[in-house]
């Protein structure tokens, strides 16, 4: 029995519901935390709930994962459908956390999967997702078989956020 096996029965890997944004939300600020931009967020309970819940279709889909014995939201897993020109539907898993206490335990990487199998389920033909240069994570990314764009096609992330962005808009 692999490790993560053993961790199945006190962590459930479930799809959000409405009333769990609050725990999400202060997940989302650990993980901006743990990526050195304490200050990155600017989404509160109430607008995922909106984003998530209140909104046809809603802005994107979330799996959490639940310790049985006290209930606790523990990691979340964000993402949304995207659309490639070349090979149809994606999904993009634009998060991905776990409480650092229980990190390499398989709660993450069952996330991953539950992510990539929703993403079969919905025919996309990949599953994109960003991870900092310096994460450890990238390891476990590339020991699954995720490609590196950035070194094997060069592809640049490109963001245009604020008064640029306003100027583009108007």
């Amino acid at each position: 029995m692999e490790s993560e096996d053993l961790h199945d029965a006190d962590v459930l890997i479930r799809p959000a519901r409405k009333n769990d944004m609050s725990a999400v939300a202060s997940l989302i600020q650990e993980l901006a935390d743990f990526q050195n931009m304490p200050d990155g967020p600017k989404m509160n309970a109430t607008d995922l709930q909106r984003d998530g819940f209140d909104t046809t279709p809603p802005a994107f889909l979330l799996l959490v994962a639940q310790k049985k014995t006290n209930n606790a939201i523990v990691g979340y897993a964000l993402y949304f459908a995207t659309y490639s020109t070349w090979e149809g539907r994606a999904m993009m898993l634009e998060d991905l956390y776990v409480k650092p206490a229980l990190r390499k335990q398989g709660i993450g990487r069952r996330l991953f999967n539950a992510v990539a199998k929703e993403a079969a389920l919905a025919r996309c033909s990949r599953l994109d997702f960003h991870v900092l240069e310096w994460n450890e994570a990238r390891s476990f990314y590339e020991s699954i078989g995720a490609v590196n764009l950035t070194k094997t096609e060069q592809w640049c992330l490109y963001r245009l956020t604020g008064d640029a962005f306003q100027k583009a808009a108007s």
